[in-house]
């Protein structure tokens, strides 16, 4: 019978008849058919079978269809409204019910392409607000999904990176490609076998949990004015029930991939502030790497264009890159008074490092917001910045670059580091460590920090002019840390801080 195929079930959902003469867009993926309709989404599962997907039978694919529903409810619970089936009646596919369904779909609200995040990045609307809040949603995802404590071999990061390895080199392609796959899987092995006693402490200790699995650009949209990552593996829990660092990998790389290293590195830097996942920053490369491999896999599948296949050889240039080279961990503290610009150095700063996703920035104004069980932009009372609690916020920060320096990044601290105890900490810290320092003092004309104090907007920080005024009394510039006049742009500031300091070479402590 007609319908006893999928073609029958494609043919039904093309047609605008079908929908009360509304009409149908058909979009085409390795693992889907989706039509969009009007307001609606209609989703099929491919009958196919790959080393990693099975959707070769309707019971299979149903099956799919409402785990789909289940695990995106998680992030976009508006988006995915259920599953429909199709029936095979005496006039072939239909909606009305007859004897068993021959198909199932996924029912979505629809939502405008425009709005995914890689065509955001693409006409350059991609803003870092949205960033922030991206990477806000997916920490609280990550510290509420279900821990996965117990070992599946099939879920194994070495197991996930042999079925990569083995897909791509049984794909198609140059000679010159393969000699790629090989040398990668060569690099990529050698991480994951230098890694292999951090990644199971890291199952043991909670940080392996279900996932999103698949959060790259264009599994990210904005979705009733918020980031809503969508379209989660539903298909195979080992590739969702993943280490939380290797799921947040996924977007990072593809922001690299897109030469966004400053969006990666806020988006990694805010997600950090709130899991505090420093130590497991030691696994990063190894995951960006193979989340890279990952991309580059499916891209170069055969049933993909040949524009996607072209992208593939990119992305393996970025899974070897990756590996290529480590970046030196350093302290670097850069302090002075409200409104001289340290944030705005600090982000700076962490991007001239030699490292694809930047330095780790740890900010007091942001940690004292996360101990008081805040939002970073909400407002503190002053009780909140006593002597007692403005303590805590360094003893806590302190602690975070060390786990950091140990994992091998570089590391820069963003506080006004008024009181000299808090200087010497920080340099011991990095004597401690065996790792570079640079101390930065910021400084500028009373005039332009008053202006800046004055005109702060959302900001985490809550420091005032009457706080500012208290600060140019009672402090005076450290004797042991560089002077920089920070009065200027934030260039001719950034331009300063690296005048003798060769952020790329390891200096004496």
């Amino acid at each position: 019978m007609f319908c006893d195929s999928q073609k029958g079930v494609i043919e039904f959902l093309s047609a605008p008849k079908n929908f009360g003469g509304a009409a149908v867009q058909r979009i085409d993926t390795h693992l889907s058919h989706v039509f969009l309709v009007g307001a609606r989404v209609y989703k099929i599962k491919r009958a196919i079978r790959y080393n990693f997907v099975n959707f070769s039978t309707v019971d299979l694919r149903k099956r799919a269809c409402e785990n789909e529903v289940k695990v995106n409810r998680r992030t976009a619970p508006e988006m995915y409204l259920g599953i429909v089936p199709l029936y095979c009646g005496e006039n072939g596919v239909g909606w009305e019910e007859s004897s068993k369904a021959v198909e199932w779909a996924v029912e979505m609200v629809r939502f405008d392409p425009g709005q995914q995040f890689d065509e955001l990045l693409a006409h350059a609307k991609l803003t870092e607000k949205s960033i922030v809040e991206l990477a806000d949603k997916v920490a609280q995802f990550h510290l509420n999904a279900e821990q996965k404590a117990s070992f599946r071999p099939r879920g194994d990061i070495g197991f996930v990176l042999d079925q990569v390895a083995t897909s791509l080199h049984g794909q198609e392609m140059s000679a010159s490609r393969k000699n790629h796959v090989m040398r990668w899987m060569a690099f990529v092995r050698a991480e994951y076998e230098k890694h292999a006693q951090v990644l199971d402490a890291r199952r043991r200790h909670g940080w392996v949990r279900h996932c999103h699995g698949d959060l790259h650009l264009a599994n990210i949209c904005m979705f009733n004015g918020e980031p809503t990552p969508f379209d989660a593996i539903e298909f195979n829990e080992d590739l969702a029930d993943i280490d939380v660092l290797y799921d947040l990998a996924f977007v990072l790389m593809d922001l690299i991939n897109h030469n966004r290293n400053s969006f990666a590195n806020l988006l990694l830097n805010r997600y950090l502030s709130v899991t505090r996942d420093y130590a497991g920053l030691i696994l990063l490369r190894l995951f960006l790497s193979m989340r890279a491999a990952v991309r580059a896999m499916v891209l170069n599948l055969p049933v993909q264009p040949n524009e996607s296949k072209r992208m593939a050889g990119q992305y393996l240039d970025l899974a070897l890159e990756t590996l290529s080279g480590e970046s030196k961990p350093h302290l670097v503290a850069i302090g002075g008074y409200s409104g001289a610009g340290k944030s705005t150095l600090a982000r700076a700063l962490a991007l001239e490092f030699d490292s694809q996703r930047g330095a780790v920035v740890l900010r007091s104004d942001i940690v004292r917001k996360h101990l008081e069980g805040r939002a970073p932009e909400a407002r503190l009372s002053d009780a909140d910045y006593s002597e007692a609690r403005t303590g805590r916020v360094y003893e806590r920060m302190f602690k975070d670059a060390r786990r950091a320096l140990r994992a091998g990044q570089p590391v820069i601290l963003d506080a006004t580091f008024l009181d000299p105890q808090f200087r010497n900490r920080a340099r011991a810290i990095a004597k401690n460590a065996n790792v570079p320092f640079q101390g930065i003092w910021l400084t500028a004309p009373r005039n332009v920090l008053v202006d800046r104090v004055s005109n702060r907007f959302n900001s985490a920080s809550d420091a005032t002019v009457t706080v500012l005024e208290k600060q140019l009394e009672q402090t005076g510039e450290p004797k042991r840390w560089r002077i920089i006049d920070a009065g200027g742009a934030p260039r001719d500031t950034l331009n300063s801080a690296l005048i003798g300091f060769d952020i790329h070479d390891a200096m004496a402590p």
